[in-house]
């Protein structure tokens, strides 16, 4: 379809500049039973391809994880741990592991998550106070299921969507009743932003069509916070509407937990010259704070804007977070008090690397063009997320000898702390290890 050719033409302009952009009908849900339930669990963790097995050499006098993850990796918080997942070669393709606040691995074989039929890719994940909501995209929609703080995955699996127009990678925000999933579809001369509701009990909340954006643009790139004071979502992307990738703009629109679009087809947050791509956003509890990738200067930098509560943006010209050399890309954001800290791919000295700055509540940047946060040795490191808790931000990234995002690699993360400081070096490995 023309629609499809034409995201995957611009999932390859968005590749160029951001190292890699993991780049609607509702039905019943199938049945993953309880972890517990399940016979020859261990059997089932531990199979890999041979690609899996090759791992990469030690460096740095540690041993070096086996390589077993491809498209995309993400981190919440919740119940004193932070959950990391990402997509495995190995079966069900969707895997993931406990870390404790002090950079302990509590599942260092991962814990598989996926057990349906379809292999996953580029999950997400987020915590609702009581449970972890994992979804993923597969080549038939977007999947999901409840994990509990444990590592216990909790049946059935819900199905957001079934479509195998299903674009970007699905993501997800909770509320303490509702997640909302966001991700988009392709028809035949646009793509848009869907968004489906899901109980805190793993139920699809409604089968109606939920969009966000205006029907004959081009949206993708979908993230959402969730606003505790207001009961209400922000999500947020990037949109062309007639200029082509590279003149794409951000866009937000907020939803109730009832499902209710209260900004039509949506609001401007940045509509500078040059694209304006990979956004992200989280709730302060002052405001929105929303990031994206920005290349108004020809050369794509790390912007951001504040947005009040009632949808106002506050910065509209864009706050500059990192203009330094090279390009800085995919950016995530995660707060606590009155900062937040940034993330993103940069690749000022060559290689790709993570580097971070913190930003105030009141607009201030307090790290100039950042600080590293990823250490030598791994020769290539790409595309972090990030989340805070236990007093901390936690950054998880991939790393390989080469970088090559759709070949198995492994996960790394490293603990930051309110005052800047790196606490993990070298970074503490995720996946599994030889």
């Amino acid at each position: 379809m023309f629609a499809k050719g034409r995201l995957h033409m611009k999932w390859e302009v968005k590749a160029g500049i951001a190292g890699l952009l993991f780049g609607s009908m509702l039905v019943g849900c199938g049945v993953a039973p309880e972890q517990g339930e399940l016979g020859g669990l261990e059997d089932v963790t531990a199979e890999s391809s041979a690609s899996a097995e090759t791992g990469l050499d030690a460096h740095r006098g540690y041993s070096t994880p086996v390589a077993v993850a491809r498209y995309g990796h993400a981190v919440a918080y919740g119940d004193g741990k932070y959950f990391a997942v990402w997509a495995d070669v190995r079966t069900g393709g969707i895997y993931g592991t406990r870390v404790k606040p002090d950079g302990t691995v509590l599942d260092p074989r991962g814990i598989r998550i996926n057990f349906g039929e379809e292999i996953g890719r580029r999950p997400a994940i987020a915590f609702n106070g009581t449970h972890f909501f994992v979804v993923w995209d597969t080549i038939n929609g977007v999947d999901g299921v409840r994990v509990k703080p444990d590592g216990t995955v909790v049946g059935p699996m819900f199905l957001a969507v079934q479509s195998d127009e299903v674009f970007d990678p699905a993501r997800v925000a909770c509320s303490p009743k509702i997640c909302l999933v966001t991700y988009t579809v392709a028809g035949d001369d646009s793509s848009t932003i869907y968004f489906t509701r899901v109980s805190k009990d793993g139920v699809i909340l409604s089968t109606d069509d939920h969009t966000l954006n205006a029907s004959n643009t081009f949206a993708d790139d979908a993230s959402s916070t969730w606003n505790n004071s207001k009961k209400e979502f922000l999500v947020v992307w990037s949109v062309e509407q007639g200029g082509g990738p590279e003149n794409a703009d951000i866009y937000g629109n907020r939803v109730k937990e009832d499902g209710t679009i209260l900004d039509g087809d949506g609001f401007p947050i940045s509509t500078e010259e040059g694209a304006q791509t990979t956004p992200d956003v989280v709730w302060t509890g002052k405001s929105y704070q929303v990031v994206w990738t920005d290349d108004r200067n020809g050369n794509p930098d790390i912007y951001g804007a504040r947005v009040s509560k009632t949808g106002t943006v506050k910065d509209p010209d864009g706050i500059p977070i990192s203009t330094a050399a090279g390009a800085q890309t995919a950016p995530r954001i995660a707060h606590h008090n009155s900062k937040s800290l940034v993330v993103w791919d940069d690749t000022r000295y060559g290689p790709h690397s993570i580097w971070g700055a913190r930003w105030g509540e009141d607009g201030d940047v307090w790290d100039g063009s950042g600080f590293p946060i990823s250490s030598a040795g791994l020769a290539q490191q790409y595309l972090p997320d990030v989340a805070f808790g236990a007093d901390k931000f936690f950054t998880i990234y991939a790393a390989q000898e080469t970088y090559s995002p759709g070949d198995p690699h492994y996960i790394v993360g490293t603990r930051v702390t309110h005052q800047a400081q790196v606490k993990d070096v070298p970074a503490v490995p995720l996946t599994r290890r030889r």
